[in-house]
């Protein structure tokens, strides 16, 4: 298991999404023998790095329209998980509090 997943105290579990997010970041680090990222190489332009986060790391998210209450809190605490497969968005995981 690899050091970020213990080190974020997430649960063993997420060990795939750990991966997925890992060979998405993998595909955008540039290669040293042609000087370009694969994804450079398959698209044929450089990638967005800007929208980037790091893994297991928490994050409060603003609830939707018809879950936001007038009084408290109008975000909840999430971990990020990783990216969605085609789109510039975000996954994340609801973290219970107790």
């Amino acid at each position: 298991m690899n050091v970020k997943l213990i080190s974020s105290n997430a649960p063993n579990n997420l060990l795939g999404e750990y991966l997925l997010t890992v060979y998405f970041l993998q595909n955008r680090i540039p290669h040293k023998k042609i000087g370009k990222t694969p994804y450079e190489c398959w698209k044929g332009y450089q990638p967005n790095l800007k929208y980037l986060r790091v893994w297991g790391c928490v994050a409060k998210v603003m609830l939707a329209g018809p879950k936001k209450r007038k009084i408290g809190s109008k975000t909840s605490n999430y971990m990020f998980l990783g990216y969605v497969k085609h789109n510039v968005a975000y996954r994340f995981l609801f973290l219970i509090v107790i």
